[in-house]
């Protein structure tokens, strides 16, 4: 008896640990990123595979590239992009961006730049994104890109993560600035907050036969207890 009690909290116990994995993210090319996950990128280089554990992230990143404009080259360089999603089950992802070779190309970007990025997993199925622009332009400094992203992240933006905007400094009305600390207590799951029925739908299909069992007897059961 005590060794069944023993085994029993055993599984209770590995079943309430959280699953560490690690998914690949593949960057497009011709990208600089400059905030991972509301802190300083620059010491990734110019690294376009990154490791991400489970839950939710968000990217800060530019596209720079020569573009035709008539009969020259110049260098084009977008504004920051901030990207925020959430990852789940070892996998690999994919960032595809825009082929940009001219300045119509460029234009078209400038104009509807959500639509021209999409995020796959390895089966090529689409996982939702939000998107946002920051509106500097420029290739930026790292430090200086942080601070903004961190205020950025105060903001209702649905791209805004409040969990990574840190503490920051914003200047009231007459000058004096003041600080906007986070909750000291650890950020909710990504999956706590609250998302639209496709990502729901997402997030069902990816899992397997017996978690959906699962999780079909819990809204089941929630529905009896009103819960």
């Amino acid at each position: 008896m005590f060794v069944r009690r023993l085994l029993g909290a055993l599984l209770v116990s590995t079943l309430a640990m959280p699953v560490i994995a690690d998914n690949t993210l593949v960057l497009p090319e011709k990208t600089k990123l400059l905030v991972l996950d509301g802190k300083d990128a620059d010491h990734l280089g110019s690294k376009k595979d990154l490791s991400l554990g489970n839950g939710r992230h968000q990217l800060v990143f530019q596209l720079k590239t020569l573009v035709r404009d008539g009969g020259d080259t110049k260098m084009f360089t977008t504004s920051p992009y901030i990207m925020a999603f959430d990852l789940s089950g070892d996998q690999a992802y994919t960032i595809n961006a825009p082929r940009l070779k001219t300045a119509r190309d460029t234009d078209k970007l400038s104009q509807s730049p959500k639509a021209q990025f999409s995020i796959t997993n390895a089966k090529g199925q689409a996982i939702p994104f939000e998107f946002s622009v920051l509106n500097k332009s420029g290739l930026l400094i790292g430090g200086d890109t942080v601070e903004d992203i961190q205020k950025f992240n105060l903001s209702d933006s649905p791209a805004a993560v409040r969990a990574m905007a840190g503490t920051v400094y914003i200047a009231n009305p007459q000058g004096v600035s003041y600080q906007v600390a986070q909750p000291s207590v650890m950020p909710a799951p990504a999956m706590a907050q609250p998302m639209s029925e496709s990502m729901l739908q997402y997030w069902y299909n990816q899992a397997d036969e017996t978690t959906r069992e699962r999780f079909l007897q819990w809204v089941s059961d929630s529905k009896k207890t009103g819960k």
